[in-house]
């Protein structure tokens, strides 16, 4: 019975590995998506707009300045800050998570009685699941760069032959 739990925190602790990634990636590209949707653009109208003030308004400085402020306004409306915020927080829920099955998993488990064991594993799965609950969902692009990493060794701790940290 022990060993079916204690492959469940296994379960458990892949999962939250490929997940956590996976937002951390979508963070990553919400936050690259947001400089360029919102700050170059406000930069460009800024500019644009002095030389309008300044009295330099050939058609070109007008059309830049208008897609520059059409561009902050639709940059507004998807707002990347808000994406990355959510999915960086999620990255971290997730990444908290995995480290609490490993250590259920790796360290904890062997202290723990049969039915303590039990309630811990499924204490560590509801967690999963309520957590699953409120993130938001990721692409299967960004799974699959994640997944390219982890099976690059990304996450693999820096042990030696014997188990000891380098």
């Amino acid at each position: 019975m022990r060993e079916k739990y204690i492959e469940e925190c296994a379960i458990i602790h892949q999962n939250c590995t490929y997940t956590a990634e996976a937002h951390h990636l979508v963070a990553a590209t919400s936050k690259r998506r947001g400089f360029w949707l919102q700050i170059v653009p406000a930069i460009c109208a800024a500019v644009s707009s002095a030389f309008v003030a300044a009295g330099y308004a050939p058609n070109g400085v007008l059309v830049f300045t208008l897609l520059s402020a059409t561009t902050s306004a639709v940059a507004a409306v998807l707002n990347p800050n808000l994406a990355y915020q959510e999915h960086l927080a999620a990255a971290k829920s997730f990444t908290a998570l995995k480290h609490d099955a490993r250590f259920l998993r790796d360290a904890h488990a062997t202290k723990l009685s049969d039915e303590g064991l039990v309630i811990a594993v499924e204490n560590l799965h509801n967690r999963y699941n309520e957590l699953l609950k409120t993130v938001p969902p990721t692409e299967e692009k960004y799974f699959l760069k994640a997944r390219q990493s982890i099976q690059r060794g990304f996450h693999e701790a820096d042990l030696d032959e014997s188990g000891n940290i380098k």
